[in-house]
């Protein structure tokens, strides 16, 4: 599990709602995390340092958020 702590004064009611560059960022960690140990499950989520909550942001909405940014990288370099 990598999560992200985010000191926002907004904090998003539900994992659709956080911002693209989070997303992106997120996504980032999980494609960083498959290379590195591919035999194990990756989640992402963010610690929202305001609301002291943790919410966890489903593999496929931070995949298409970096898939979005970076359009060539091969969709199985992705999957957490």
């Amino acid at each position: 599990l990598a999560v992200d702590f985010k000191t926002n004064q907004l904090v998003p009611k539900s994992a659709d709602q956080v911002p693209e560059g989070i997303l992106r960022q997120l996504g980032a960690y999980a494609a960083a995390l498959k290379k590195i140990f591919p035999e194990h499950k990756i989640e992402t989520a963010v610690l929202w340092t305001k609301t002291r909550s943790l919410m966890t942001v489903p593999n496929e909405i931070v995949i298409a958020s970096l898939q979005r940014a970076c359009p060539l990288l091969d969709d199985r370099d992705l999957r957490p």
